[in-house]
């Protein structure tokens, strides 16, 4: 008996969903894992044949009675995971879904697809979601998987040696301002650094623009210190999509990662752990996360900081995902 683990390729080195798959995959082969690679295509070239023969040759390491992890979504649309399954059961593999995402719920448009989705990770032995949240959506929607484990924070596993993180009265964010546009227009007391090409913005706006970084480079620039922000696609909190507050942020992972606070919306999933464990702040608009910074002490920072670099050791090395996953093995095996 083996444990296999989905993994996917062919997409941009800048994807988050490659990048959360691939630091997955990563932290399972260092537990003894298998691991099954997905290319990024269109499917719709292949007859049904051509999909199944492909399918055959993914999974020919896999054996009858198996543990199979798969990292949903593949990104190669509902027809290319279905089949996956069905050849699954056939094997009578233990399934784990390991849950990323979920596009019905991330498009609205595509939410005429959610039946066919929960069928799919009806199939499951064990499901695993983002979030507490994400568990009573599904429910709500039709799971029937007795067996839900909770991710509760992405992993960001590194070699580097990073700075120690220095007070200073500023703020990060990385991802794209052209999918986040009213950051360009940030016209708060607090500086606000974008790791984003450089777009349009107002004369009042009290940005500087760094460019897209390499993720090594990331981690680099962020540890010098200051916080990160993580913030959805609205400024204004009662306009984000539910979607939101049900999965969970792979930039927060990165600021603690790299050792800084952050600054959280209330809405966010896990905000409610931030602020358990001290990482930072929980707030309800943008102006308030400017004021949080301009009234921090270096004192308190500090504090803040120190409790982070704790955290993020068990970021960089995959402790969140190692535990998930061990504990997935041992449920659908005992």
């Amino acid at each position: 008996m083996k444990v296999n683990i989905t993994n996917l390729y062919g997409m941009s080195g800048q994807s988050t969903a490659l990048i959360a798959q691939n630091d997955v995959s990563r932290l399972a082969k260092e537990l003894g894992f298998n691991e099954l690679g997905f290319y990024f295509y269109d499917i719709y070239s292949d007859s049904p044949s051509e999909l199944s023969t492909r399918l055959d040759g993914i999974m020919a390491s896999v054996a009858y009675g198996d543990v199979v992890i798969y990292q949903s979504p593949s990104w190669n649309g509902r027809e290319f995971d279905q089949a996956f399954v069905r050849k699954l059961k056939v094997l009578q593999a233990k399934i784990v879904t390991f849950i990323h995402d979920i596009p019905p719920l991330m498009f609205p448009s595509n939410y005429y697809l959610m039946p066919e989705y929960i069928d799919m990770y009806n199939q499951s032995d064990l499901v695993i979601v983002p979030s507490e949240k994400m568990r009573d959506k599904l429910i709500e929607e039709g799971l029937t998987v007795e067996k839900v484990l909770i991710q509760h924070m992405w992993d960001h596993p590194y070699d580097l040696a990073l700075h120690q993180p220095q007070f200073e009265r500023k703020l990060y964010f990385a991802g794209s301002v052209e999918r986040f546009p009213h950051l360009a227009n940030w016209a708060y007391a607090t500086p606000l650094e974008i790791f984003s090409p450089e777009e349009e913005s107002s004369p009042a706006a009290n940005v500087r623009f760094r460019g897209w970084v390499s993720r090594p480079e990331l981690l680099l620039e962020l540890s010098k210190g200051g916080l990160g922000l993580v913030w959805g696609v609205e400024e204004d909190p009662a306009e984000e999509p539910e979607y939101y507050g049900l999965n969970i942020s792979h930039k927060a992972a990165t600021y603690l990662a790299a050792g800084l606070p952050i600054i959280v919306p209330a809405y966010l999933s896990n905000a409610e752990l931030i602020r358990r464990q001290g990482l930072g702040f929980v707030v309800d608009s943008l102006a308030e996360a400017s004021r949080v910074v301009e009234t921090l002490s270096p004192e308190e920072y500090q504090a803040m900081a120190e409790r982070v670099r704790n955290f993020s050791f068990l970021l960089k090395e995959g402790y969140f995902s190692k535990k998930v996953l061990l504990d997935a093995v041992m449920e659908v095996l005992s």
